[in-house]
């Protein structure tokens, strides 16, 4: 496997393993401002795991 690709992949799992934390998270937050600040930012990690996950080496 190319090495490029390698780090891509691990990206991923790392992304994978925050948004999961992050989730956690999300079900603990009280506060609805924490909440969509938590959502946000599991939004953005989909959305770069996504465009990695196009990543062809």
């Amino acid at each position: 496997m190319p090495k490029a690709k390698q780090y891509v992949d691990q990206s991923i799992s790392s992304v994978q393993t925050t948004v999961s934390t992050l989730e956690q998270a999300l079900n603990s937050a009280e506060k609805p401002d924490n909440k969509e600040k938590i959502q946000q930012a599991i939004n953005s990690l989909n959305s770069a795991k996504q465009q990695l996950s196009g990543f062809q080496d």
